[in-house]
This record gives C-alpha cells, sequence and structure tokens, in this order.
C-alpha cells in the first residue's frame, strides 16, 4: 500500500465501517436487549468471525487477485438471509424481557460477520483499490487487513456501547426499538440483495 492513501483508506474506513449495517445494528439491539456484558461475548464472536473473513479475502486476493469477485456475489444471499432471520427474531419478541440469550452469544456474532455481505464486499474493495494497485503480497494485504478491524468490530463494539448507554431510557420503548432494529434489518437485507 502506497502510506500516501492512508487518510484516505481511514476515511473509508470512518464512512463504511460506523454507518448502519447488519453487524452494527445487531450490535445495538443485543446491548439494548441484553446489557453490555452479556454483548460484549457476542462482540467477540463478531471479532472473530471479521478476522476470519479479513483473513480469508486477504488470502484469496493475494491468491487469485480481484478474480474471486464474482464468487462473493453469492455470499450476499447467505448474509441477506441470515440478517432477514435475525429481524424475525427481534419482531417476533419485540418489547418482552427475556431471560433466554440464544440471539446474543458468541456464535451469533460470528455467523453475523461471517455472512456480513457490506463487510466482505468493502473488505474487498479496499484491497483492490488500496493494496492491489501497489503490491499482490500477502504480507501488504494482511497489513491493510489489520487497519480494517477499525472499520468492523471497532464500529460494532461503538455501537454496543451506545446501546448499553441508552439501554434505561429505550427500556421504557422495548417495543418501538425493537420495531425500529427489525425493519431497519430488513431494509440492510434488501440492499444487500439489491
Amino acid at each position: 500500500m502506497a502510506y500516501s492513501l492512508l487518510p484516505a483508506l481511514l476515511l473509508q474506513i470512518l464512512i463504511v465501517g460506523y454507518t448502519p449495517g447488519p453487524a452494527n445494528i445487531y450490535s445495538l439491539a443485543m446491548s439494548l436487549r441484553h446489557g453490555r456484558r452479556q454483548s460484549l461475548v457476542m462482540w467477540l464472536g463478531l471479532f472473530t468471525g471479521f478476522s476470519m473473513a479479513v483473513t480469508v479475502m486477504a488470502v484469496l486476493t493475494h491468491l487469485m487477485g480481484v478474480a474471486f469477485g464474482e464468487y462473493v456475489g453469492l455470499l450476499k444471499y447467505i448474509g441477506a438471509a441470515y440478517i432477514l432471520y435475525l429481524a424475525w427474531n427481534i419482531w417476533h419478541r419485540r418489547g418482552q424481557k427475556e431471560e433466554d440469550d440464544r440471539d446474543c452469544r458468541f456464535w451469533n456474532g460470528m455467523m453475523v460477520q461471517l455472512t456480513n455481505a457490506k463487510m466482505l464486499l468493502f473488505d474487498l474493495t479496499v484491497f483492490s483499490t488500496f493494496v492491489l494497485p501497489y503490491s499482490n503480497r500477502l504480507a501488504d494485504l494482511l497489513e491493510v487487513g489489520s487497519w480494517l478491524v477499525i472499520a468492523g468490530p471497532g464500529a460494532n463494539l461503538v455501537w454496543l456501547l451506545a446501546g448499553s448507554f441508552l439501554r434505561h431510557f429505550f427500556t421504557r420503548y422495548g417495543r418501538q426499538v425493537d420495531m425500529v432494529s427489525a425493519i431497519a434489518l430488513v431494509l440492510c437485507a434488501f440492499y444487500i440483495i439489491l
């Protein structure tokens, strides 16, 4: 990567990573529903899934260049289906106090990231824009991939913490918050497919 492009990369990370997307909305919804402590377990899953996905994308980019981009498109349908499943669960249980934490586990967070087409396409875009024109070395791709942690798990953590700070306020309006979260996830799923 040409280090003169670092400010552009960081700007892209801030714009794409911190805007609403499936993992950010899910982080917010889980912290509102389950609080910070339980949601941090789910966030570790988000972090693990993101790390796995960005590493695989870096290796694939290194091995095959940008030619594998057509296969990433298939993941958007899997991701959209999983996001719709999450939206259905949030909608179905809207406003209910839950003892059950099945939707806020490590595995759920990991699956959200592994099927997050926004994140996978973002990784591919970053690698093809900021690395491939200058280098095809795996070390360079992995170095830029480590910067992407700011965009993925970093943004998810910000949304999670925002939810935990706002939790007491939103518990009064749990039904409405769950409805808006579910609708936002459905919109993310449709945006991914289109």
